[in-house]
Order: structure tokens, then sequence, then C-alpha cells
């Protein structure tokens, strides 16, 4: 898949994962029991949705990192090589894997969260949101704090 394409879902998977985290509530009623069917399937179509999306969109970031091969639309570095197969650039190359890898962790901490007893249709408790912060803490400091870190150490290299 294209590059642009791959970016252009983002939003798109942002919008639906929305659905489920937002306007579904991920299935959690205000009181016991307090849940209507579309609100359930509201839920389930916006994570299933996201998840596919996102799907496509890591696909098209690991697959010609994984593969060694150049993607349409790859501009060429100073001496000519793809970005992704030129040995010089090995280092960007893991780092993306990396911080890809765990971007993984944020649907499957939500899948977890959604499937933690009681299941939908309860308010939500004290130790699934608790664990909910803590992984989401990890999964960003990572993620967003290791990317920009990484990004900020790299340009001293050029």
């Amino acid at each position: 898949m294209d590059k642009y394409v791959a970016a252009g879902l983002m939003p798109i998977m942002v919008f639906l994962g929305g659905l489920y985290r937002f306007y579904a509530n991920e299935t959690r009623g205000v009181k016991e029991g307090d849940i209507d069917t579309a609100q359930v399937l509201l839920a389930i179509f916006g994570f299933v949705s996201s998840c596919v999306v996102f799907g496509l969109v890591v696909d098209a970031i690991l697959y010609p990192l994984m593969n060694e091969v150049c993607p349409p639309g790859a501009n060429a570095t100073l001496n000519g090589k793809c970005p992704v197969t030129d040995p010089e650039l090995k280092y960007d190359r893991d780092a993306t894997m990396f911080f890809t890898w765990w971007w993984v962790g944020y649907p499957v901490v939500s899948a977890i969260t959604w499937l933690w007893p009681p299941f939908y249709g309860y308010p939500e408790t004290a130790y699934r949101s608790l664990f909910k912060d803590i992984m989401y803490a990890v999964l960003d400091v990572v993620a967003k704090g290791g990317l920009a870190l990484y990004v900020t150490y790299r340009t001293t290299w050029v």
C-alpha cells in the first residue's frame, strides 16, 4: 500500500476508534445493565473497523521494512539508494519497526479492558481503570516519548 494512502487511513482509524471509545462509551453503562443494543453494535463496529484499518496501516509500514523492498513513492537517499534497503539507515529502519510494534499495544490493551469482567453493560471498575491508565501511560512514554527522543537524537547525526 502506498504510504500516502496509509497516512490518509489514519484519521479514519482514529474516528472509528472514537466511535467505540466515546460514542459507545466502550459499552459501559452508567449503572449496571444500562446499555442498549445500538450502543453495543456501534462499539463492535467501531472497534473491529478501527482494528482492520490499523492492520492495514501497520502492514503498510512494516511490510517494506521486514521484506527490505523499496515501497512505491520512496524517495532515494543522497547516494541514490532506497531508504528502506540502505544499510547506512539500518537504525532508522530498526527504530521504525520498534515503535510500530509498540503501537500495536494500544488496541491490545483496549481489547483486554473490553473483555475484562464484568463485561459490557457495567460501569467501569477501579481495577480496570487503573490497568488502562498504567498500560496507556507505558505505551505513551515508549511510543510517543521514545519516538520524540529518537527523532531529536537522530537530527544530531545529520
